[in-house]
């Protein structure tokens, strides 16, 4: 979530003397073992979003890589995701995760960054319509690990390509990490531009899903367009989840809502006050997320996507 949120009073806390992100690193709960043991082609079997046990396991994994508490496969610990290298460095864990699930990303450049962008297109003929694009903002601050800003988003991301390659669509799908959404969401303006007009079917944003302190299951949807929050509210019905819309101006959807694209923000309650207290913070770190809760918006977005991409 991009920094302009100072208008929160949320502040950044400095950083000196011993690394704080090393100390809140040090401090988190072991990686489970599990994690090594992921079924990748576990998503073929899927008959539902509830009917895939590896969800789980992968959003801890690749939230547990994306805020350094865990090394990537080639062996690089992702400490913070903020400047050029770190950014870089991120890119490639992201392509190589993509991988495992047999999908191919690219490298998208516009001057200051590169979105990782990876293209589904419709199961039958060619592509019909207008895409389906699906998001998440990949880079950091620098003074925090991001465990819930957003390496969580990111991770919901990867899953919802892992599942939606597997199931009937009639759109087709592009899945998007964006860059440099910190300072001023600036990969997805690019993207958008990019666009030069052409329409979109739809925009699925996720950004921070990280706890539900008051436990009351609520999922904040942003800046909805009418059609994508009855979407998620037909689906909320049943999985014990409450949906409040909210407008809310500052994450990646933002840049299609002010091109007049339907768009939608899925997040925990930040505009609601009951968000992680550690948001920007040197103590956004795995230990911090509530992986149930993670775990039940990851299987909402799913299902609201399913449909979605499905839908003439």
């Amino acid at each position: 979530m991009t920094a302009r949120l100072a208008l929160a009073g949320l502040v950044v806390a400095a950083c000196g003397g011993t690394d704080p992100i090393t100390e809140a690193i040090d401090s988190a709960i072991p990686i489970d073992a599990a994690i090594d043991g992921r079924d990748i082609d576990a998503s073929a079997a899927c008959t539902s979003p509830d009917a895939c046990p590896w969800i789980d396991a992968e959003l801890r994994a690749v939230v547990a890589v994306l805020s350094g508490a865990q090394p990537t496969p080639a062996g690089v610990t992702l400490v913070r995701r903020s400047s050029v290298s770190q950014r870089s460095a991120t890119r490639d864990y992201l392509v190589a995760e993509l991988a495992r699930f047999g999908l191919t990303a690219t490298l998208r450049h516009y001057g200051t960054g590169d979105n990782v962008v990876v293209h589904l297109a419709p199961t039958t003929g060619a592509d019909s319509g207008p895409p389906i694009v699906i998001g998440s903002h990949f880079d950091g601050v620098a003074p925090s690990p991001a465990a819930a800003d957003n390496a969580t988003g990111s991770a919901m991301v990867i899953v919802a390509a892992a599942y939606l390659v597997n199931r009937p669509r009639v759109h087709p799908v592009e899945l998007v990490w964006f860059d440099q959404e910190e300072a001023g969401l600036i990969g997805s303006g690019a993207y958008v531009a990019a666009l030069a007009g052409a329409p979109i079917h739809s925009m699925h944003n996720f950004d921070m899903v990280s706890m539900d302190g008051d436990g009351d299951h609520t999922v904040e949807l942003w800046s909805a367009a009418p059609a994508l929050e009855a979407l998620y509210r037909r689906h909320a019905t049943g999985r014990g989840l409450v949906i409040s819309a909210v407008p809310f101006e500052f994450s990646d959807h933002q840049s299609f809502v002010e091109r007049g694209l339907p768009a939608v923000g899925v997040a925990e309650e930040f505009v609601g006050n009951d968000h992680t207290p550690h948001y920007h913070q040197p103590t956004d770190t795995l230990d911090k997320i509530d992986f149930t809760y993670l775990a039940s918006v990851t299987r909402l977005s799913l299902a609201a996507l399913e449909e979605d991409v499905a839908t003439p």
